[in-house]
């Protein structure tokens, strides 16, 4: 296997930017990992956080634990908001074109 197929399947199915060290291009790498990771930190804080304030309302009686309802409770909280939605949109962004440039740097090598 070439090695920018490899590279490119490492980034599209563990993690983007790892590709790039498989190629010896760590530091084209952490051009990929590190937004991803700030974004993805970003948007687990932001689900846990959200989870935890559910929990605390279902099991203190204040939300039934109805799923309809705790949907609805979801879509009310705000957490749909641009900033989560400029994170998911970083961690895409990274995710595509670290395959894309992994590809590109096996071919133009």
């Amino acid at each position: 296997m070439k090695a920018s197929i490899k590279a490119a399947l490492i980034s599209a199915l563990v993690f983007p930017g790892l590709g790039h060290l498989v190629l010896r291009r760590g530091a084209r790498g952490l051009l990929f990992i590190v937004p991803t990771l700030l974004a993805g930190g970003y948007l687990l804080r932001a689900t846990l956080t959200l989870a935890g304030t559910l929990m605390d309302e279902v099991n203190s009686g204040r939300l039934p634990p109805d799923p309809l309802l705790v949907l609805e409770r979801v879509h009310n909280s705000g957490i749909d908001n641009p900033v989560t939605n400029g994170a998911a949109l970083v961690c895409i962004l990274c995710w595509i074109g670290s395959v894309a440039d992994a590809l590109w740097l096996g071919r133009h090598r």
